[in-house]
C-alpha cells in the first residue's frame, strides 16, 4: 500500500483494513463494507486518500480502457474537436461486431471528434472508439495502442497494460489507483468535464441516419429523473465499464467517477464490484454504481475539510532571554492547514510534534519564524507548519551586558587565557628566583 500519494504530490492517508485508518473516532458499525476487489477514494482538494483497498491489484479494464483513448485524443487534438472528423471503416465494424456497447454508428458515417467523444463517454461506443483510433493513427492500431501505453506511463500509472483502444481485448488491465490518475488527468480538460458530465447526447443525422437520435449514459448517478436510487447530487461525471447485469449474469463491474458537494471534491475508483452486491432492486443490476453511491454517502457524511490549526490561538511557547518584558514567547501557526477531518471533530484529534529551540534571544519581531510543528492523524503525517512569534520582544541592555559578561567569564577562551597567564607568571617567577639565587652567589664570591 502507498501512503500519502499525490499527483502533485501530496499528502495521503492509506488504510490497511476494510475501514480506513483515517476514520478517527468513526462509528464502524455505520460504515458500508465494500465488496469490490479494489478501491481508491481521494479528496482532490487536499490529495488525501480517504479510502484504499488493494488499489494496485490488476483487474480487467473492459470499457474503462476507452478513457485512455479519450486521453490521447484530448492530449493531441484538444483544440480541434470540432474541426477534425473520423469515418467508420468496414474493418472496424468487423472487429466490434456483436458487442452490446455501441452508438449505432454505421460503416461510412462521419463524426467530429467532439461527437465521437460524446458517444464514447455516454454509451461506451466500441465502434466509435476503434474508428477514432484507426483514423487518427493512420490505420496503425498497433501504433495507437503503443501511444496509449506511453501516455499512461507519463500520467503516472504503474499497473496498467493496454492492448486495444476500446477494451474488448481481455489483455487490457488496470488498477484502482491508475484509474484515479487517469481520470484526474482527464479532468484537466474542460471538454472532458463537459462531456463526461452529460447524461445524454444527440447524435447527428447523416448518410445512415435520417434524423438525430439520442444516447443515454450508463452512469445513472448523473440523472435525477432517470437515475432512481442511483442518483446522487453532486456527481459531476465518470464512466462505467459495463452497462449492468440482468438475469443470472454474475459478473463484476467497475466505475470511476468524481463528485463535488459543498465545495469538496472526491474521485471514486471502484473496481470489480460483484453483481449481487447491488440491493437496490432494479431489473438491471449495476454493482459498481451501487457501491460508489454507498461510499459517496459515507464519505460526505463522515468527513469534511476543516482547519487543523487556529492561527488566532497560541500553539506553544518558548523561553525568552535578554528581555525584561517577558520570559515566555507565545507561538502561533503560520497557516490553519485545511485538511480532511472526521465530521464533528476538531483539531484535537491530531497529534503534534514540535521542533523548537530551547530558547530565543531578544530582540524578537512579531511574525519571526521560531520553529515548526508537524501534524499527524492516526499516525500518518498531514504536514508541517512554521510557528511564528506572537509579539515583539525588546532586548534589555543591562541583561544583555550581564549575560555577555557571564558568557565571557565562563568561556573557554577566558579559561585558556587565565591558564596561559598563570603558567607564564609561574615560569617568570621560577626564572626570577633562579636568577636571583645565581646573582647572590656571584656577590658572595666577589666579597670573598
Amino acid at each position: 500500500m502507498k501512503r500519502f500519494f499525490a499527483l502533485l504530490l501530496v499528502f495521503c492517508i492509506s488504510v490497511c483494513t476494510a475501514l480506513p485508518a483515517f476514520a478517527v473516532g468513526y462509528d464502524s458499525s455505520a460504515h458500508y463494507t465494500l465488496q469490490a476487489q479494489s478501491a481508491y477514494i481521494v479528496n482532490t482538494d487536499t490529495n488525501i486518500i480517504i479510502y484504499e483497498k488493494d488499489s494496485e491489484l490488476p483487474v480487467q479494464a473492459n470499457s474503462l480502457t476507452q478513457l485512455m483513448t479519450v486521453a490521447l485524443v484530448l492530449t493531441n487534438y484538444g483544440d480541434k474537436l470540432d474541426t477534425t472528423t473520423v469515418t467508420q471503416p468496414q474493418a472496424i465494424s468487423d472487429y466490434v461486431y456483436g458487442t452490446k456497447e455501441h452508438a449505432d454508428v454505421r460503416i461510412g458515417e462521419t463524426l467530429t471528434l467532439r461527437e465521437a467523444l460524446n458517444a464514447i463517454m455516454v454509451s461506451n461506443a466500441n465502434e466509435v472508439t476503434m474508428t477514432v483510433a484507426y483514423c487518427l493513427s493512420g490505420n496503425d492500431l498497433t501504433g495507437w495502442v503503443s501511444q496509449m501505453n506511453s501516455l499512461s506511463q507519463r500520467i503516472g500509472t504503474t499497473g496498467s497494460v493496454w492492448t486495444d483502444a476500446c477494451g474488448i481485448d481481455d489483455g487490457n488491465t488496470t488498477t484502482a489507483r491508475d484509474m484515479y490518475l487517469i481520470l484526474r488527468y482527464l479532468m484537466g480538460f474542460d471538454a472532458f468535464v463537459e462531456i463526461a458530465g452529460s447524461y445524454s447526447c444527440e447524435m447527428p443525422a447523416n448518410t445512415r441516419h435520417s434524423r438525430e437520435y439520442s444516447l443515454y449514459s450508463y452512469n445513472k448517478m448523473l440523472s435525477k429523473s432517470s437515475g432512481g436510487k442511483f442518483y446522487r447530487e453532486g456527481v459531476r461525471g465518470g464512466k462505467v465499464d459495463l452497462p449492468g447485469y440482468s438475469n443470472d449474469n454474475h459478473g463484476n463491474q467497475s466505475a470511476v467517477s468524481w463528485a463535488t458537494r459543498n465545495g469538496e471534491s472526491y474521485i471514486f475508483s471502484i473496481m470489480g464490484s460483484p453483481d449481487l452486491c447491488d440491493s437496490y432492486g432494479y431489473s438491471t443490476r449495476r454493482p459498481a454504481l451501487f457501491e460508489t453511491t454507498q461510499m459517496l454517502d459515507w464519505v460526505y457524511a463522515s468527513f469534511s475539510i476543516q482547519a487543523a490549526l487556529d492561527t488566532d490561538q497560541p500553539l506553544g511557547e518558548v523561553k525568552v532571554k535578554y528581555s525584561l518584558d517577558t520570559d515566555r514567547l507565545m507561538l502561533y501557526p503560520a497557516d490553519d492547514m485545511m485538511t480532511i477531518l472526521p465530521s464533528g471533530s476538531d483539531s484535537t484529534v491530531t497529534q503534534k510534534i514540535f521542533n523548537l529551540p530551547e530558547a530565543v534571544y531578544a530582540p524578537v519581531k512579531q511574525g519571526d519564524v521560531v520553529g515548526s510543528v508537524t501534524l499527524l492523524l492516526a499516525g500518518e503525517e498531514i504536514g508541517t507548519i512554521e510557528l511564528l512569534a506572537g509579539q515583539d520582544v525588546e532586548r534589555s541592555p543591562i541583561l544583555f551586558t550581564v549575560a555577555k559578561l557571564q558568557q565571557f567569564f565562563s568561556s573557554l577562551y577566558l579559561k585558556v587565557v587565565v591558564v596561559l597567564t598563570v603558567a607564564a607568571v609561574a615560569l617568570y617567577l621560577g626564572w626570577f628566583l633562579v636568577d636571583e639565587r645565581k646573582t647572590r652567589k656571584r656577590r658572595q664570591i666577589r666579597r670573598r
